[in-house]
């Protein structure tokens, strides 16, 4: 496999939260995707300032669960279905609940998932020449694994992922190349609903695409092809890899996804986020529900297109929501407004990580003792001066909604200053993969 001697041969001893093996060779730990304990690899060293290490299988154990993805190990999506499900989520959920035990909380919950597949409903696939469609390698951004199907996605977005090849087959080229700067399609992604029938399939173009005679021509044969109720176009540089993102156009329906949950309507836009797995995410919003405090105000940190906001806004009279992307905040207030006629609504559109952004927070003269706080920042957690912020301006009740719990870990050990951790639920809206969700209850200490 490789030209030259192998470094060392490694036995991988144990298995990591990421879902990995690890083993050692000399005084080093490598970790090697994929891999149970008992397997063996030759391991090779490349680099020399930068070391980096490649392997080879002399020895793989018996799996007990087999993939259901033919491309699973080439494929850089998912990290566990070489795991019965049981097993990935011991792994992922111990070391948090272990180190939450010294928040000491009242309560502490843990939610598996329903489903380990099928459940995705968005899903970015890129597009490179000779109609290759599919997900970046493991280990390799700059190389596609090409996809018929992809399991962790909904059953629609199977049927409707291959018909991308038709169109394919009618524009010879129009796949974007990224070494010549030829063709002009680079991403494409579908969006299902999943508690009603609305979809949505975006076709993420070069910028100089838009308005040709071959977009009219392109558009029209869409609608021929795809089953989708929103047929969407988007535009961006060439040098972005961005997918669903840029000045966009609805070949057919709205350049906006309907999404149902408890009865309410989310108008989702088509570059907009929206939870990823919503049938899991209801166990987070029932237990939300079953915690949340009722004093006058509400606010809505990362709010993106209301979506706490609409399931819980009737109990306020005010409702604050802030988030980064105008096109979200956007449609969040204009749903809000329709929604609660009667509440004073104020969605607006800034940095929450920039100090300008603490700025216009602290402008925003707030009762904070009297509102209700729900934050669902991005993986990265909130930063240390929005922690310290709200430990200087504490409010009634602190929910803290997490898609990456090491990090709100981190974040409590800040907020504990002036928060009392009273509730946490450790719940998997991600199978076949590392990652969990959590969310954390605070209430404000010495009040």
């Amino acid at each position: 496999m490789f030209d030259q001697e192998p470094f060392g041969v490694l036995e991988i001893e144990k298995l990591l939260p990421n879902l990995r093996g690890e083993g050692t060779l000399g005084k080093r730990k490598i970790e090697i995707p994929y891999s149970l304990p008992g397997d063996v690899y030759d391991v090779y060293k490349f680099g020399k300032r930068k070391v980096f290490f490649k392997w080879n299988p002399t020895n793989i154990e018996p799996r007990s669960a087999t993939p259901r993805c033919s491309k699973f190990g080439e494929c850089g999506g998912c990290s566990g279905q070489h795991l019965p499900y049981p097993i990935q989520f011991d792994l992922k959920s111990e070391p948090i609940l272990k180190e939450l035990e010294k928040y000491n909380p009242a309560q502490t919950q843990i939610s598996h998932a329903d489903s380990s597949y099928s459940y995705r409903n968005r899903m970015d696939f890129a597009v490179f020449p000779d109609r290759i469609v599919g997900l970046r390698m493991s280990g390799n951004f700059r190389r596609i694994i090409p996809l018929g199907n992809c399991p962790i996605q909904t059953d629609w977005a199977n049927s409707e992922m291959p018909l991308l090849h038709k169109l394919l087959d009618l524009f010879p080229g129009l796949e974007y190349d990224r070494k010549k700067e030829t063709g002009y399609l680079k991403y494409f992604t579908l969006r299902k609903s999943v508690f009603n029938e609305d979809s949505m399939s975006i076709l993420t173009f070069t910028e100089d695409f838009k308005n040709t005679e071959l977009m009219q021509e392109v558009a029209l044969r869409s609608k021929e092809i795809f089953g989708a109720k929103n047929i969407v176009f988007c535009f961006n540089r060439k040098k972005g890899e961005i997918s669903a993102s840029g000045e966009a156009i609805a070949v057919r329906g709205n350049t906006y996804l309907i999404e149902e949950i408890w009865g309410k309507n989310f108008k989702v836009p088509f570059d907009g986020f929206f939870q990823p797995n919503p049938k899991e995410f209801i166990k987070i919003l029932e237990f939300i529900r079953s915690k949340i405090g009722k004093p006058e105000n509400l606010v809505d940190l990362f709010c993106g297109s209301g979506f706490f906001s609409i399931l819980f806004g009737e109990h306020f009279s005010r409702i604050l929501g802030i988030d980064i992307v105008p096109s979200s905040v956007l449609a969040g207030e204009e749903s809000l407004q329709e929604i609660f006629p009667d509440k004073k609504i104020e969605f607006l559109a800034f940095d929450l990580f920039h100090k300008k952004g603490l700025a216009k927070m602290e402008a925003a003269d707030l009762p904070w003792k009297d509102s209700v706080l729900l934050a669902d920042p991005p993986r990265s957690g909130l930063s240390p001066e929005l922690c310290e912020f709200l430990n200087s301006n504490p409010v009634s009740q602190l929910i803290y909604i997490s898609c990456n719990p090491q990090n709100l870990l981190r974040d409590i050990a800040i907020l504990e200053s002036s928060y009392k951790l009273e509730e946490f639920l450790l719940c998997d809206p991600f199978p076949q993969t590392p990652h969990m969700e959590a969310v954390a209850v605070f209430s404000p200490k010495n009040r």
